[in-house]
């Protein structure tokens, strides 16, 4: 039995993680011919109040903006390929990175000489300074948010805590 698609073209492959706002998935895009793979990040709102859902989505789709931007305008960060809402669900549909997180890394191979800690800040900040450049700040810059892509070794900045912040505005 196949699994239910999102938006009538996701198909769940397998859970990547769960957050204190929802739910990381891998999966494929029945849409196109590839069937690339790509992320899905549900976020779920804490409330039934319909102001606040209203406030939700509308801060919803202002943070898909900033995140379509960012990712098209810099190859380190994952490109927004959609966003939409189902059955109460937000959800952001994001390029899959392949490759291991600098968490992992450090996990495998132990403490990190001194030049490769200097290669990786290089790189990252130069992805922050573009970021910053655009008005946005991160949120949460760690080494679990941080993958080595396979095809290029690049580290690629990932998961910008927009459901955190959503949600902490919603519940302020």
């Amino acid at each position: 039995m196949t699994s239910p698609l999102l938006n009538n073209r996701y198909r769940i492959i397998q859970a990547l993680g769960t957050g204190g706002f929802g739910e990381t998935f891998l999966a494929e895009d029945t849409h196109m011919p590839s069937r690339r793979c790509c992320v899905v990040k549900q976020l779920k709102p804490v409330t039934h109040n319909p102001q606040v859902e209203q406030f939700v989505q509308e801060r919803f789709g202002r943070e898909a903006a900033i995140l379509e931007q960012l990712g098209e305008g810099h190859d380190q960060i994952p490109k927004l390929y959609a966003y939409f809402t189902e059955q109460g669900q937000f959800y952001l549909v994001q390029e899959w990175v392949e490759g291991v997180t600098l968490f992992q890394k450090v996990q495998r191979e132990g403490l990190l000489e001194e030049s490769s800690v200097r290669e990786i800040l290089a790189n990252i900040l130069s992805v922050l300074d573009y970021i910053h450049s655009n008005g946005v700040i991160h949120r949460d810059i760690k080494p679990s948010n941080i993958i080595y892509r396979k095809r290029d070794e690049k580290p690629v900045l990932i998961d910008f805590g927009i459901a955190k912040e959503i949600m902490s505005t919603t519940l302020n």
